[in-house]
């Protein structure tokens, strides 16, 4: 029996998803070997987490992955078995700081990747997808954009140099990519309409400053490109020096994040009118949630082109996290940096802000 058209394009979605998490899964894999072990046997995950994260601080070269983590689950079944030990209601770890610290345990272990951003990759639908760059750049084809999408973010650093003052100042670089796949268009055999890079460097500062009842935690110092690595006519990229304040109060953590822009601009010479110089960010964690809001905007132009964006991710099963992400504005990929666009997209996540 001959396969026809819409059982061929289901095969086809099912197929491009599959890479797609394939992809993100790969990242992800090497730093959740003990997870699923425990929740198979109740334990709370952040009491397993915290005495991971304690053991490999004072954890020497020799010391095998397995072996902490078969003292974390006996540990951790003593303190569940035993509903007579005392609980500490002050003090408790903030998500950010808990973030912190399990970024600084990561980045001892060789063999796992340190995220940055969120790693993430869902099906976005955008009403109006913008075909101008593509007929421009192939005047002589009849490009036609499918309105779904697979987006992914690929997000990850690494520490060049630690305590370059003292116990504190630390250098890091980190590579971010974001990707749109037409997917699912298979009259244009499926192709990637944009991707963007962009690799940082920055200096980063702890701190513990009080601010109007927020502490100001981190504060961070760097550059960073960004481009889509394509030929004119559709060629796009900037270069930023940016500093970047992150505050914490309880479960709320908030960022704000300034730049001028340095450098050519070539093929996006506007770009500050679109993409703005000043990034706020917002997250709040409740129980295993977290929702997160973006807004950008150039504040000398009177905030008349604002671009925001809203996500909120929540537990599936194990570390895979269910992720919903709306944004409106403008900037979502370069390509589109002066079009404003509309997108909702639904699908998993990996790694989150904390």
């Amino acid at each position: 029996m001959k396969t026809g058209y819409p059982a061929r394009r289901l095969v086809s979605v099912i197929r491009s998803i599959s890479t797609a998490l394939s992809i993100m899964l790969a990242l992800t894999i090497a730093g959740v070997p003990a997870a699923h072990a425990v929740e198979e046997v109740g334990f709370d995950e952040d009491e397993f987490n915290e005495c991971v994260l304690e053991r490999i601080r004072d954890a020497s070269d020799a010391t095998l992955v397995r072996e902490i983590r078969d003292a974390c689950l006996e540990e951790a079944q003593t303190k569940t078995s035993d509903p007579s030990e005392p609980t500490e209601e002050e003090g408790e770890t903030t998500p950010l700081q808990a973030r912190i610290e399990e970024t600084a345990a990561t980045e001892k272990m060789s063999f796992v990747i340190t995220p940055y951003k969120p790693n993430y990759v869902m099906v976005g639908y955008n009403p109006d997808p913008n075909e101008t760059p593509w007929q421009e750049a192939f005047p002589e084809e009849d490009i036609s954009l499918d309105a779904a999408e697979i987006k992914f973010q690929i997000s990850f650093m690494v520490p060049l140099v630690r305590n370059i003052i003292k116990d504190n100042g630390h250098l890091y670089i980190a590579y971010t990519n974001r990707s749109f796949w037409q997917a699912f268009n298979e009259e244009e055999s499926l192709p990637f309409r944009e991707t963007n890079h962009e690799p940082e460097l920055w200096f980063q500062f702890d701190n513990k400053w009080k601010v109007f009842g927020f502490t100001n935690r981190l504060n961070s110092f760097g550059c960073v490109h960004q481009s889509n690595g394509r030929n004119e006519p559709i060629s796009r990229s900037w270069n930023r020096l940016f500093a970047n304040f992150i505050f914490e109060r309880n479960n709320i953590a908030l960022s704000i994040k300034p730049w001028i822009i340095v450098g050519d601009k070539i093929g996006n010479e506007d770009i500050q009118d679109y993409m703005g110089n000043v990034e706020l960010r917002g997250a709040y964690k409740w129980r295993q949630h977290t929702f997160s809001l973006l807004l950008r905007n150039n504040i000398q132009s009177g905030f008349s082109k604002g671009t925001f964006q809203t996500d909120w991710s929540f537990p599936l099963w194990g570390r895979i996290r269910g992720y919903m992400q709306y944004f409106n504005g403008y900037g979502e990929s370069m390509i589109d940096y002066n079009v404003h666009t509309n997108t909702l997209g639904m699908g998993f996540q990996f790694t989150d802000y904390f």
